[in-house]
């Protein structure tokens, strides 16, 4: 029997090596990481909705007020008492304060029985508005308010018993025998009575510096006093007219909003009170001001020199879209009765004039949407559409597309693809415009907008 021995020698097989297989994977893998990338950095399509809006370029600053008003002295020495209010109109020769040169008289009218002095509702009023204008702008860094405080409610009072004080006057002088140490001082112009000074009476537009602005905290002395007073003391104040305007500083831009404008309206910060002043500007040692003008609410203002003005540089009623989706476009001007009607759709466009290789003319309709249509019968076409000099026809009539103009507008796609839309701004400010609701070939509200038109063309389609 045969015996076959089992051959140990094992040939061991080489791998083939798949270097095209890992390659292959390798430029997959590299691929889509680039397109991760890609995808994760690239800037996308934003879509805007346009609302119907309202919006306010509103600014507050703080102006300080000219007034036409002088300090009037005492021309001797004695002791004063007052017969009219804080804020009472009164004419020449009214008489304004006694002044006693021994100090009797104000004993006199002490001793004699008076009437208790009741408060109206209107005084109520205007009480509780000196205090709440106290609390609010109560500050314990700013002690001069507390002592204005003192004077506004001070002088609010004497108001009130000004009337009973008159009666005394005059019961006084029918019982003393010798009157001759006082003296009656009367008005000796009509005006408007202040018991209150801070030194700028004279300020006025020719004398004002920036340093009128450092400050802007009012700091009132109080004229009315019980002491004894000396020739030349200030003893009230007139203010001459009802008109009375507010210097405000401006910055450059500020000031560019303003300068055109001859009325701007305005909001009294103090009790909210909205006018319309007339308004100037001026430049000062290269600084800018404004000029607001009134002719009424002056007495509102007695106790303030400095006061917080809301100006409204722009208002506009319209529809609100981002600034960043404005784009502007070139097209060509034509008449408009070169706009004719044909292709399939029996679209708008032109007739344009071409030529065969023989020579002899073509004429071959162009599509071209009127964008916007001016007053005197000219339209606006899309300028990319033709090269410059391309000849259009009407008729035996024929021009070439030369004038050109641009027009602001914004890329809508309601319909899934970029349709160039005419915009008209009324207002802008860094963020958003308003602009006309009514534009001919404009927007509409709800419509919707690439907010950046930069990374997409007209007509392409929004995916």
């Amino acid at each position: 029997m045969a015996v076959h021995k089992r051959n140990k020698k094992v040939v061991k097989m080489k791998r083939r090596q798949h270097f095209l297989t890992g390659s292959l994977l390798l430029i997959f893998a590299t691929a889509l990481l680039i397109l991760f990338i890609q995808s994760v950095t690239k800037e996308h399509i934003s879509i805007y909705e346009v609302t119907d809006t309202q919006i306010a370029d509103d600014e507050v600053i703080r102006g300080i007020i000219i007034r036409d008003e002088s300090v009037i002295t005492t021309e001797k020495n004695g002791f004063v008492n007052y017969y009219v209010g804080e804020g009472a109109k009164i004419g020449a020769n009214t008489v304004v304060y006694s002044i006693d040169e021994t100090g009797q008289f104000a004993g006199d009218i002490s001793a004699i029985e008076s009437k208790d002095v009741t408060l109206s509702g209107e005084d109520t009023r205007e009480i509780r508005s000196d205090i709440a204008s106290f609390r609010g702008s109560f500050d314990l860094s700013e002690y001069g308010n507390v002592t204005n405080f003192k004077y506004n409610i001070d002088n609010t009072l004497l108001k009130m018993t000004t009337v009973n004080l008159l009666k005394q006057l005059d019961k006084v002088m029918k019982k003393k025998q010798n009157t001759s140490s006082l003296e009656l001082v009367k008005a000796k112009e009509p005006g408007i009575i202040s018991f209150c000074s801070d030194g700028l009476e004279d300020l006025s537009v020719d004398n004002i510096t920036k340093d009128n602005f450092k400050d802007m905290n009012d700091s009132w002395t109080q004229l009315r006093s019980t002491d004894s007073v000396k020739a030349g003391n200030a003893v009230y104040k007139i203010i001459n007219s009802e008109k009375w305007s507010v210097i405000l500083p401006l910055s450059d831009k500020q000031y560019k909003k303003i300068c055109d404008k001859e009325t701007i309206p305005v909001t009294l910060k103090k009790d909210g009170l909205k006018v319309t002043a007339g308004v100037s500007t001026f430049i000062i040692d290269s600084s800018y001001y404004a000029k607001l003008d009134f002719d009424k609410y002056m007495i509102r203002y007695l106790d303030n020199r400095y006061l917080d003005i809301e100006i409204e540089f722009n208002n506009a009623d319209g529809l609100k879209i981002p600034v960043s989706s404005i784009l502007q476009k070139r097209f060509y001007i034509v008449p408009k009765e070169y706009i004719t009607k044909g292709g399939d759709n029996e679209s708008d466009g032109v007739t344009v004039l071409t030529y065969k290789k023989d020579g002899t003319e073509k004429n071959t309709f162009k599509p071209a949407s009127t964008h916007y249509e001016t007053e005197d019968g000219n339209v606006y076409i899309d300028a990319s559409l033709f090269k410059a000099g391309t000849t259009i026809v009407n008729g035996k009539k024929s021009m070439q597309l030369k004038k050109t103009a641009k027009l602001d507008g914004v890329y809508n796609c309601n319909q899934g693809f970029c349709e160039f839309r005419r915009v008209e701004k009324l207002y802008s400010n860094d963020e958003y415009a308003i602009v006309s609701k009514d534009t001919s070939y404009g927007l509409s509200t709800y419509d919707h907008i690439i907010l950046n038109p930069g990374i997409i063309g007209e007509d392409e389609i929004i995916y």
